[in-house]
């Protein structure tokens, strides 16, 4: 500190010695000597008057910009501490969305697997439920069909026995059958 007030006092005169130089030319000795003596009177009461204060500020100031530079130094560490953290959480968070998705895309198969087998087993129940239709329609058909043939049957041998056989045979024939019922 005290070479840096040294080093501005003596500034001070070669600046206001350049002045008065360039202002005549000539540099009046006595009066320039009478004039740096006022100043540095003037400059050594302010600096005995004040210099603690003047001191204690400066001091004061550094500390408090190098307390502050602390400050700032701990805060960065936090933040960036708080950035990694966040970060950190925002990846498991990603981890946990694309895992819910995942599990989502799962159950989401899984009750596509459910409902085309259910489809299936109503297709094989509708199937077979059709199956025993058609067999009992075509059941029903048939006897249709047969009693139609039957009918047709019986029509065509009435057709050929008449035709064969006179009425007196005929009624022969009915006597016979009737009483071969009633014996047995």
């Amino acid at each position: 500190m005290r070479y840096i007030s040294t080093f501005a006092v003596t500034m001070l005169l070669c600046l206001t010695a350049g002045v008065a130089y360039a202002a005549d030319g000539e540099l009046p000795w006595g009066n320039f000597s009478l004039r740096m003596l006022n100043v540095a009177i003037f400059i050594g009461i302010i600096w005995y008057v004040a210099g603690k204060g003047i001191k204690s500020f400066l001091k004061g100031h550094r500390e408090s910009a190098v307390s502050a530079l602390e400050d700032a130094k701990r805060l960065k560490k936090e933040a960036t501490a708080q950035l990694e953290e966040a970060e950190a959480r925002l990846r498991s968070i990603e981890g946990e969305c694309n895992k819910l998705i995942e599990e989502g895309k799962e159950q989401a198969e899984a009750i596509k697997a459910l409902i085309l087998a259910d489809a299936e087993k109503q297709a094989a129940r509708l199937l077979e439920q059709a199956k025993q239709a058609a067999e009992h329609e075509g059941m029903h058909e048939r006897a249709r069909i047969q009693a139609k043939i039957a009918d047709e049957i019986i029509t065509s041998m009435e057709k050929e026995i008449s035709s064969r056989l006179d009425k007196n045979e005929h009624l022969k024939l009915v006597d016979k059958s009737l009483s071969k019922v009633v014996l047995s």
